[in-house]
């Protein structure tokens, strides 16, 4: 049988349908139809021609199903089990013949010869692609380690202000849970497979090669590519890398013609979960009947009947209102706008990426204090000074602007969506009110910006000089490269208090009487903080192809970071006017006015280096090593070795695969083992740390009697803290199936996380007056699975496809600090990290007598839950409460991300 024939059960299948235009002469295809300057032409029939020919791929093996289409036109074929064809066509068209795996290819009708054969060439293009890897880039097909790249087009696709929330479903291994939709606010939590550790589930976030840079805010049209490093892949990045690694790749300029490039955006967004309010009558009568029950030693009830038929028939707005909080304080939408510009290009010798951007994002609340506005400026430079050197310099400013009320957004929502409904926010006069228990909170007041503002700008610079020499001259293919990256942030904010108005209506003079006295006195806290990371890296690399069967790619680096941190900060009240809110404006006298400040600084000390090498692109292997040193940790303790080792067979290039090859065009094995770290805590822990008391306390007598501060200890020291490991093992394939139509990548990865650090919490009580340092104390295994698969197919001129990924990880706690006295069946060490311990209902108390017989708590009646007895004293206390391995960090996700439908005509 034909080798492509199992093709042709996937393949794209035509019926020729005929269809006419009536027409004086007679009844003329609708196929002849052609475009000509924007006006239809019609040409005759006489015109039509005859062609025959078969489809081949480089091997000479007949193509079944493959495309024959006239240009421009529905009139077309597919070729048979022998890969022949026949085709009535207009003498002067183009034929185009395609087949899904193959490239398409456009022959003139004059030029094909009757029965002749036309060739196809495989399309590589998928396994040709390059993926951005630490500190590099690498051929797809030649991979060996897990990682997942998404396309910046992609990332365009969803309309988000924060990037980090452009990444849920895109790719398999990342969840990403956004928990605050407040503008400039709203970074994702993103875990690669899960949660593997006690401590920081934070990955290492890499721009452009420079570790800890933001990729929130980017603009989303600057993104080239975003890489997620998920096993020993990220071990090129040591000490940091055990939750995985995030390489972030933006745009650069490429050689051509100028190009000016558009986009701008008006989008709107709203809460996914609207809670459903209780009105005043509701809420009094859900109150009534909590002061009937006689275990809740209530003397009477809250509300009478008069005012419950009050709150019913809203016959008295002023005493007795009935207000939905949440319609008071949020609108149905929050808007968001964005506008980028951005012009590219180059020569052979200069070319340059260049791009600005502004964004506007409101919240949620109606008469907001709240908004988030950004202004962005890239510019990527890249130059070609000689035949071997190339210099590049990006450079990143950026502006952010928040304006925010003076209440927290968490404080905002607890408060109104526990507000009394039997209040309101304002009279029928318009005057607004005090709150419903007399206190001055009154929560449509409180998103607004009249009980003062919270604004802050942060101010980001981000430059990068790299220099590129080639050493050819020494050895071909040897290189030195080196750059240096300084980033530089200024924050600056004033949260300013002041008294505004808000009325009490007086039953009794029937007067509206203004509480802005005791709203609080005019205050300002004015604030201000810079700091900076200056990165340094040098490498010599070696990269060359033998005999074009070896290939070599290696190389070894240097690299140091600095970070700086300081912030200042002053505090006055009692000012006259908030006209002048700057801090001498206010009062001098020492008990309105404060001050306070600090500094932090931290480095790192980077050894590391990387050998792949390739034979035939058949037999893969990788090996990295990196030697790591820390200040956060004591002399003795801050160098770390972590190695990874990885190896690749592409078993559809051995000859014993050839006759698999027409059904499984490329299969690729893969496995991987590395040791990675985390020193992801505060510095200085292996030092005791003190700090002055608030008040002190006077020695001596008299006259001579002063005010001494003392101080207490803060933290012990545990001079002998250091990395937290994980070692990292993963197997998996990719495989590519029909020349390209499906493809498949399926890995199976496993963690154990040592040295854990944590805090030592249960084991040593409270009362004991310990402060304690990290420690490495815990351990967990991580382990699940991870599958990609993607269908792309084509006929004519339209082209479809789908890409989908599946991930299932599941962690367990081998080992964490537990109190003694826990009960087996509470504790978390055998479960998963974030399980809940609750009790277990077993069912309602349907009667007195059936609560009698029965384990429960006290005061418990008929209509209560019926609580397992778990430890079987006969009693219900907290210790029967068991853990549910159930979480708000999910063991399966999914997603469908890359859907597409093209014309290519």
């Amino acid at each position: 049988m034909n080798t492509h024939l199992n093709r042709m059960l996937f393949s794209r299948a035509f019926v020729k349908v005929s269809a006419c235009v009536v027409l004086s002469a007679g009844c003329l295809p609708v196929a002849a139809y052609a475009e000509s300057n924007g006006a239809p032409v019609v040409e005759t029939v006489l015109q039509k021609k005859a062609i025959s020919g078969k489809v081949v791929d480089s091997k000479g093996e007949a193509i079944i199903g493959a495309n024959i289409m006239e240009k421009g036109t529905t009139n077309g074929t597919i070729t048979d089990f022998d890969g022949k064809f026949s085709l009535n066509v207009s003498a002067k068209r183009v034929i185009v013949i395609s087949y899904i795996g193959y490239k398409s290819v456009e022959i003139p009708v004059a030029q094909i010869k009757s029965g002749g054969k036309i060739t196809l060439k495989e399309d590589t293009e998928i396994m040709d692609e390059v993926v951005v890897v630490g500190y590099g880039t690498q051929k797809k097909a030649t991979l060996t380690g897990s990682v997942s790249q998404v396309g910046g087009e992609d990332l365009k696709k969803v309309a988000a202000a924060n990037l980090t929330n452009t990444l849920a479903g895109k790719t398999a291994g990342i969840i990403a849970n956004t928990r605050s939709g407040e503008p400039g606010e709203d970074n994702a939590d993103i875990l690669i497979r899960g949660k593997g550790t006690l401590g920081s589930t934070s990955p290492l976030i890499v721009v452009d090669g420079i570790a800890d840079r933001s990729f929130s805010h980017l603009n989303p049209e600057d993104i080239e590519s975003i890489s997620v490093l998920k096993d020993a892949s990220a071990a090129i990045y040591g000490a940091r890398a055990a939750n995985g690694v995030i390489l972030v790749t933006t745009k650069r300029g490429k050689e051509g013609k100028v190009s000016v490039n558009y986009n701008g955006s008006y989008s709107i967004s709203q809460p996914t979960r609207i809670p459903e309010m209780l009105n005043a009558y509701q809420y009094g009568t859900y109150v009534n009947e909590y002061d009937a029950d006689p275990r809740h030693s209530q003397p009477g009830i809250t509300y009478s009947d008069e005012v419950l038929e009050h709150y019913k028939n809203h016959d008295d707005p002023v005493n007795y209102p009935d207000t939905n909080w949440w319609d008071e304080v949020a609108k149905d939408w929050a808007g968001k706008t964005q506008h980028s510009l951005s012009i590219s290009g180059g020569t052979d010798k200069v070319s340059f990426y260049t791009s600005a951007q502004y964004m506007w994002q409101d919240a949620i609340y109606k008469n907001s204090a709240q908004d988030y506005k950004q202004f962005q400026l890239v510019s990527n430079l890249d130059a070609k000074i000689s035949k071997s050197v190339r210099f590049s310099l990006d450079i990143l400013g950026r502006q952010e602007q928040r304006k925010r009320g003076i209440y927290s957004t968490p404080y905002l929502f607890t408060y109104f969506l526990s507000t009394f409904p039997g209040s309101a926010p304002y009279y029928p006069n318009g005057l607004p009110r005090v709150g419903y228990d007399g206190i001055t909170r009154n929560a449509a007041i409180m998103v607004t910006d009249l009980p003062g503002s919270n604004n802050y700008t942060n101010n980001i610079l981000n430059i990068k000089p790299l220099l590129h020499i080639d050493l050819d001259f020494i050895t071909e293919g040897l290189y030195a490269e080196g750059y240096a990256a300084i980033d530089y942030t200024f924050s600056d904010g004033k949260q300013i208090n002041q008294p505004y108005d808000l009325y009490y209506y007086d039953n009794a003079t029937q007067e509206y009487q203004n509480k802005r006295s005791d709203t609080g006195q005019i205050s300002l806290n004015d604030w201000a903080t810079r700091y900076s990371t200056i990165t340094l890296n040098g490498r010599i690399g070696y990269e060359r192809t033998f005999n074009d069967v070896h290939k070599v790619n290696a190389f070894v680096a240097y690299e140091q970071s600095k970070y700086n941190y300081h912030t200042l900060s002053g505090y006055r009240t009692n000012f006259l006017s908030n006209t002048l809110m700057d801090l001498f404006a206010g009062s001098d006298v020492p008990a309105d006015k404060d001050n306070g400040g600090y500094s932090d600084a931290t480095a790192r000390v980077n050894f590391f280096g990387r050998v792949n090498y390739s034979y035939k692109d058949k037999y893969l292997a990788e090996v990295t090593m990196r030697y790591d040193g820390s200040m956060n940790f004591a002399p003795g303790h801050r160098w770390g070795l972590f190695p990874s080792f990885s190896l690749g067979w592409v078993m559809s290039e051995e000859k014993f695969f050839e006759p698999v090859k027409p059904y499984v065009d490329f299969l690729k094995l893969k496995a991987s083992w590395g040791q990675m770290g985390n020193d992801n805590i505060s510095a200085y822990q292996y030092l005791s740390q003190y700090a002055f008391t608030g008040t002190g306390a006077y020695f001596g007598s008299g006259d001579g009697a002063a005010l001494n501060k003392g101080f207490y200890l803060t933290r012990t020291a545990n001079p002998l803290v250091t990395w937290e490991t994980a070692n990292t093992t993963n197997l998996g394939f990719s495989a590519s199936f029909l020349n390209g139509m499906f493809s498949l990548d399926f890995d199976w990865f496993k963690s154990k996380r040592r040295d854990i650090l944590i805090t030592r919490s249960a084991s040593i009580p409270a009362y004991s007056g310990l402060v304690l340092p990290a420690e490495n104390l815990g351990k967990v295994n991580n382990s699940g699975v991870e599958i990609v698969a993607s269908y792309r197919d084509r006929a004519g001129d339209f082209e479809w496809g789908i890409t989908g990924n599946f991930t299932y990880a599941e962690n367990k706690v081998v080992y964490m600090d537990e109190a003694v006295a826990t009960p087996e069946w509470q504790r978390t060490t055998g479960n998963p990290i974030d399980g809940l311990v609750l009790y277990k209902a077993l069912g309602i108390y349907q009667n007195q007598e059936q609560v009698d017989n029965t384990p429960h708590m006290d005061n418990a009646a008929p209509g209560d839950l019926i609580y397992q007895d778990t430890n079987g004293d006969g009693t219900i206390t907290w210790d029967d409460a068991i853990r549910l391995n159930e979480s708000a960090t999910p063991k399966i996700v999914g997603g469908f991300y890359q859907f597409h439908f093209l014309f290519l005509a």
